[in-house]
């Protein structure tokens, strides 16, 4: 791996992380009380419904969830120049 790929691996990391607290702050105020807090379970919201609960949870297990979006995104480049599958989807001609 050469020192561009280490850099952008990096910086999407630190991109991750940075949405992720700024997302989750800004969308909390906006978030309503059954979204906060669903009487019947989150499963039982509405997609929206579910994506505001999820942006409230992550406010409040700030630094965990946002060691989970610097693992999955981390991962997800550096996979993503490891395997290149989108050179090998243009090879089995599923992806142009």
């Amino acid at each position: 791996m050469n020192d561009h790929e280490k850099e952008c691996i990096i910086n999407a990391v630190l991109f991750g992380v940075f949405l992720n607290v700024f997302l989750s702050f800004t969308l909390d105020m906006f978030a309503t009380k059954e979204e906060r807090k669903p009487k019947n379970g989150a499963s039982e919201l509405s997609l929206k419904g579910q994506f505001m609960h999820m942006m409230v949870h992550h406010k409040q297990v700030m630094i965990t969830s946002s060691l989970i979006v610097a693992l999955v995104v981390g991962l997800s480049v550096y996979l993503g120049y490891l395997l290149n599958p989108v050179k090998k989807l243009k090879k089995l001609k599923i992806f142009n």
